[in-house]
């Protein structure tokens, strides 16, 4: 049995999801006071994911032109990046918890997104 149970139809919805919280939360979470890096990093990560998700061969794209398995490369690439981002620029308090959460949270989707195969194979027994 397969722990993976995001299919790629629902990651491609929490891709959209996270790039809005990516793109918002520096705001409301007054990040532009800690540090710039804190705001603009999120932020422009936001408005990059939505970029990708857009070109990736799943529901909700419009280009078709990157394939899950190259996006999901893409998706751990920026997790550990939220992991090591506080580290490398010294964030603290909420800047700190809230990359090391989104970080993980990242990767954990990841681990848990069917590749195509595995959803199309899924999909021909529920049939």
């Amino acid at each position: 049995m397969s722990f993976r149970i995001i299919t790629p139809r629902v990651h491609g919805l929490l891709d959209y999801m996270s790039a809005i919280v990516l793109i918002l939360a520096p705001s409301v979470l007054e990040f532009n006071e800690v540090s710039p890096y804190a705001y603009w990093l999120s932020v422009i990560a936001g408005v990059i994911l939505i970029l990708y998700s857009l070109m990736t061969d799943y529901d909700f794209s419009i280009g078709m032109l990157i394939p899950l398995k190259t996006h999901l490369v893409i998706d751990f690439s920026a997790g550990v990046l939220f992991i090591l981002w506080p580290f490398i620029f010294d964030f603290t308090g909420l800047a700190l918890a809230y990359y090391l959460v989104m970080g993980f949270g990242i990767l954990l989707v990841v681990g848990l997104t069917q590749s195509d195969e595995e959803s199309q194979l899924n999909q021909s027994a529920q049939d």
